[in-house]
């Protein structure tokens, strides 16, 4: 059976934007003792629930039940969504495919297989939001190793600056690589 995005029918939000936030992926599966987010960026070891309203305002809303979140979010116009919506290639009856897809959860491992895109949906959101999208943010700061991912950020970077939308790729709201203050600096430089 394909692996297919964890929130692979919220994919694409359904209210007035102002900003669109970009990840890459979350498997569907439960396997490996994995924690299993709530919603986009939803695991404890994610801190983009506590970046958000540092740049936002408010307070971190990590910890917060589901509803309070999607408030948050529906009140300020922000959007989540994903670049893969699917892999197809992948077999939750392959060990070494659980084991790749549901540990640690790595971008570089997604290289290794056929990705269907979420691509296509992102631009018609973007176009149905063109006239109030101040920017739509990648949430990962590099691109190296995951070329499939790398390609279909530059068809959305083309297709904003037809419209002449900001874009930007920001660092990753992940554990690593500075905390939530310091993150928050780059995401408010790049985003407001």
């Amino acid at each position: 059976m394909p692996c297919k995005h964890r929130f692979f029918n919220q994919l694409i939000p359904d209210w007035k934007l102002e900003y669109l936030f970009v990840g890459t992926f979350n498997p569907s599966w439960n396997h490996n003792n994995a924690e299993q987010a709530d919603y986009f960026y939803g695991r404890n070891r994610n801190n983009f629930w506590c970046i958000l309203p540092l740049v936002f305002g408010g307070e971190s809303l990590k910890r917060q039940e589901l509803n309070i979140k999607l408030d948050y979010i529906i009140q300020n116009k922000i959007g989540i969504t994903d670049l893969v919506s699917n892999i197809p290639n992948a077999s939750e009856e392959n060990k070494d495919d659980i084991n790749k897809l549901t540990k640690g959860f790595s971008d570089n491992v997604l290289n290794r297989y056929t990705l269907e895109f979420n691509t296509p949906n992102i631009m018609k959101l973007i176009e149905l939001n063109k006239s109030t999208l101040k920017g739509v943010f990648l949430t990962r700061s590099t691109l190296n190793g995951i070329g499939q991912i790398a390609k279909n950020w530059g068809h959305i970077e083309e297709y904003c600056l037809k419209y002449q939308i900001k874009t930007e790729k920001l660092k990753t709201p992940a554990n690593y690589g500075g905390g939530s203050e310091k993150k928050s600096t780059d995401w408010k430089n790049k985003i407001l």
